[in-house]
């Protein structure tokens, strides 16, 4: 078995430390393959190559896309071009709509009658705005005592999700990922929450639109889990990855960096 990581983020978009902050936490756990996939943005590529090089790890420039349609269901890009003049154009509309999205978040927390203003979610965030910035200052107010608390109080309720949240269908965020080089692979499908059919059939359309990998390999995944979808992959020719989901544990205190894989599956893991 081997130990490395595909799927991790700093503070350019939820996560808690820098991008040279979660590599040097590779490198003291052994992790020999990683990469950096902050929400919608590449701002942390740069930085966290260099600290790779610098450790001698091997690094892939990454992204995670969110994507419309049913939730939770995130594309990652491996290999990707950080200056790809569309990439880098639809990341700063992803932006523009994050902030817009912050606003109706902002007004709606107020209306519930609790004081809090996009200002403050944006001074937590070094890169993209989103509800982990919010959940911080709920926590530093005391309106919470954790930021799953807050999320579970405020942020991920019927109100929050029915504000409008325009993304990229999955058709766009594949084309989008290929557009910049890089190969384009469905993240946690356990969060998807369907039954083995429904799941087949969802990655079947995927594939039919040019996707190359399933994130096998995730921290919360059962062995059981594991094993259908590596079968999925397998049957469809698709590249198996893995990573931890990697946030830092003041965002997710149950998730620790690295996931171990067999060496078959990391040594096709070159491209």
């Amino acid at each position: 078995m081997c130990m490395m990581d595909l799927h991790t983020h700093s503070c350019y978009s939820d996560g808690q430390y820098s991008p040279a902050e979660v590599v040097k936490q590779a490198k003291e756990k052994g992790i020999a393959l990683l990469a950096l996939t902050d929400h919608d943005t590449v701002a942390g590529i740069l930085a966290a190559k260099a600290a790779a090089d610098a450790y001698g790890i091997t690094f892939f420039a990454g992204i995670e896309l969110s994507t419309a349609g049913r939730a939770r269901q995130h594309l990652l890009g491996y290999g990707i071009d950080p200056n790809n003049e569309k990439l880098l154009r639809a990341c700063g509309e992803f932006a523009n709509r994050r902030q817009d999205r912050a606003v109706q978040i902002a007004a709606l927390l107020q209306s519930q009658g609790v004081d809090i203003t996009v200002e403050e979610a944006a001074a937590e965030a070094k890169g993209q705005l989103g509800k982990p910035h919010f959940a911080r200052v709920l926590m530093r107010k005391g309106y919470t005592n954790s930021i799953a608390e807050g999320f579970a109080r405020y942020l991920d309720t019927p109100a929050i999700r029915a504000l409008a949240d325009p993304k990229p269908t999955m058709q766009e965020a594949i084309s989008l990922i290929h557009g910049a080089g890089g190969v384009a692979v469905l993240a946690h499908p356990c969060t998807l929450k369907l039954d083995a059919d429904a799941f087949c059939s969802l990655l079947d359309a995927h594939c039919a639109c040019g996707l190359d990998g399933l994130e096998v390999y995730y921290a919360r995944h059962t062995a059981e889990e594991i094993a259908f979808y590596a079968d999925c992959a397998a049957r469809r020719g698709l590249l198996q990855t893995g990573g931890s989901d990697y946030h830092g544990e003041a965002v997710k205190p149950d998730v620790t960096l690295g996931v171990t894989v067999p060496k078959t599956v990391f040594d096709k893991l070159a491209f």
